[in-house]
């Protein structure tokens, strides 16, 4: 089983690992590690930072998926800090279409306050045609993923 591990470390006004932070002005650290599961490729993204640094991401995500023969995606964001608004979820449905693009059925695993009760950015990407939900509970997570369509 093979795991990869990757860290993004961000300084404001540096451009460290190709990235860089002009906004907040804050360091930001992430982790993430993608993982082969029975049946779908895992990430957890850990750390502490902005929203769209979850979204960028996403292309890398998408790309290791195609590359391993993944049609199913689930990302853990439990351990990652961050503050969501409306705009951030928004903006997540919008650049979640990347999923799409690539074929790709993706389950988010997100702490309460990450979703929200309506789950506005999985309404925003679903209303992109992504297939795509979110969790607060991973097994919950892994039966919606896995289930097939009727």
């Amino acid at each position: 089983m093979a795991i990869l591990n990757f860290t993004r470390f961000e300084l404001a006004g540096t451009k460290l690992a190709g990235l860089e932070d002009k906004a907040r002005g804050v360091m930001s650290i992430r982790q993430f590690q993608m993982e082969q599961m029975s049946g779908y490729l895992a990430a957890r993204l850990t750390g502490a930072g902005a929203p769209e640094e979850i979204s960028e991401e996403f292309e890398l995500i998408a790309k290791h998926c195609k590359s391993t023969k993944n049609d199913k995606l689930l990302i853990d964001i439990m351990g990652f800090d961050l503050t969501i608004s409306t705009l951030d979820r928004f903006l997540f449905g919008e650049r979640s279409q990347i999923f799409t693009r690539y074929g790709i059925k993706v389950v988010f695993v997100s702490t309460p306050e990450q979703i929200n009760s309506r789950k506005f950015g999985v309404l925003m990407a679903q209303n992109r045609g992504v297939n795509i939900d979110a969790f607060t509970d991973w097994q919950a997570a892994e039966e919606w993923l896995l289930k097939r369509p009727p």
